[in-house]
């Protein structure tokens, strides 16, 4: 399965809201991968069931460390999140997390009026 950071942006800003939340219109593998991946990143905290062909038969997310806050607040503005990816994750374009978080935080310096 191909990480999806819109997914991944939908379910931090659900965990930061409400933990232990269930995103009805996500698909249950596909939400469990990515919270997987967001535990593997040290981005939230929960509980991983079995693994079934790589992918938790099961999780819970129970918050958000404060790497995850952090996150969740380079994310939650759309115009930024759009221009992430717009610049940062077009297909022919090979990126890695941090450099995500590094434009994440360029932008939300450079819209920090006075600076």
């Amino acid at each position: 399965m191909k990480r999806d950071m819109d997914l991944i942006r939908k379910i931090v800003l659900a965990v930061e809201t409400a933990p232990r939340q269930e995103l009805s219109d996500v698909d249950q593998q596909a939400f469990n991968y990515h919270a997987n991946l967001l535990i593997e990143a040290g981005l939230a905290e929960g509980a991983v069931g079995p693994l079934q062909r790589g992918i938790p038969a099961m999780i819970v997310l129970w918050r958000l460390t404060w790497n995850g806050h952090d996150f969740a607040d380079s994310i939650k503005d759309d115009t930024i999140w759009n221009k992430a990816r717009e610049n940062v994750f077009k297909p022919t374009a090979s990126w890695s997390f941090g450099v995500l978080l590094t434009y994440l935080k360029a932008e939300i310096i450079r819209n920090i009026p006075g600076i």
